[in-house]
């Protein structure tokens, strides 16, 4: 008969849990990636269920949890060995989890789920989340765009433009976010190295100063709309990728009017990558894209038929449930 008890990981954990974590999912799993990351962190605790068995203790199951600005514990990798499933170690290690994050002054906990993973979102309900948004994910196989292609990639007939944020637009990024309904449906919320953050005010100013904001404006000089309509679309960029991932370029909220703008924005987060400012007078240079995949996470739906799927290959797409709950 063995024995199951839960301890912090050690690096000696490593090899046997990664022999169970090669193909979790259809692509296979990223706990490989994430390991010597996650033994290190701070504030956070790395959890394995083990069993003795001939006096040796073999991981079976692990769990990640760190505790994020809001004072949110984030739950992630949730992995059982297939052979040691429906023994409730999924649920007693996440009890842990919560506990650790209790203890440790978290008020809320949050966790992100593929739609399609029924057994982690009956794990969630039965511990008492509940869904507080969905977000689309996208990922685009490598793009390699001249400036001339940049031009003529859409017949844009809308009367807006693209541009980098600056600071004294800030107030009317701010004014758009709070009347956006999408903004509302996301949980207020971006994304950094698959953690769903609030987006803070106070975040939103370092993210436009670190030219990371890209807006959609209305350009039509008869428009007396109220200001906060001047703008009408909003993406956030993160060039530095995560993880040991750097190559990697990622849009992490984009939120517009309509599918046309949505794409509108897509393709200057694109040039943005691609062409690069040489003098204060803004004239660009074409440098190329140094990325071997763009990744898109928006908090409305973007379909099949969408415009991004027609001009875009992409190579994979799949919905996710952002849970949340008070602990």
């Amino acid at each position: 008969m063995t024995t199951t008890k839960f301890r912090v990981a050690t690096v000696h954990d490593k090899d046997y849990v990664l022999d169970f974590c090669k193909n979790t999912f259809s692509w296979g799993d990223y706990i490989d990636r994430v390991w010597d990351i996650w033994i290190r962190e701070p504030d956070s605790i790395f959890l394995v269920a083990v069993v003795k068995e001939n006096n040796i203790e073999k991981p079976v199951a692990i769990s990640h949890a760190i505790i994020i600005p809001e004072k949110i514990g984030w739950i992630e990798g949730i992995r059982v060995d297939p052979k040691y499933r429906s023994q409730k170690l999924a649920t007693n290690m996440s009890l842990h989890i919560l506990d650790y994050a209790r203890k440790n002054g978290a008020l809320y906990s949050s966790a992100i789920v593929s739609i399609n993973n029924e057994a982690s979102k009956g794990l969630m309900e039965k511990l008492g989340f509940k869904v507080i948004s969905t977000w689309s994910y996208l990922s685009i196989k490598p793009i390699v765009l001249l400036p001339s292609q940049l031009n003529n990639f859409i017949k844009d007939n809308s009367p807006a433009t693209t541009k980098v944020a600056n600071l004294k637009e800030y107030q009317l990024i701010l004014d758009f976010l709070n009347h956006s309904n999408i903004f509302k449906k996301s949980g207020k919320k971006f994304v950094n190295s698959w953690r769903w953050y609030d987006l803070t005010e106070d975040r939103l100013k370092m993210m436009i100063n670190n030219r990371q904001v890209i807006i959609l404006v209305n350009n039509d000089d008869n428009d007396h709309e109220k200001e906060e309509k001047k703008i009408r679309g909003i993406a956030i960029i993160d060039e530095e990728g995560y993880w040991n991932n750097q190559n990697i370029f990622q849009i992490v909220y984009i939120d517009a009017h309509s599918d046309e703008l949505l794409l509108s924005l897509v393709i200057k987060c694109l040039e943005f990558i691609t062409l690069k400012e040489e003098n204060k007078n803004e004239e660009k240079k074409y440098v190329g894209n140094k990325y071997e995949r763009v990744q898109i996470f928006s908090p409305s739906p973007i379909i099949n038929n969408s415009l991004i799927f027609q001009k875009f290959n992409i190579n994979f797409s799949e919905q996710f449930l952002l849970y949340h709950k008070e602990i």
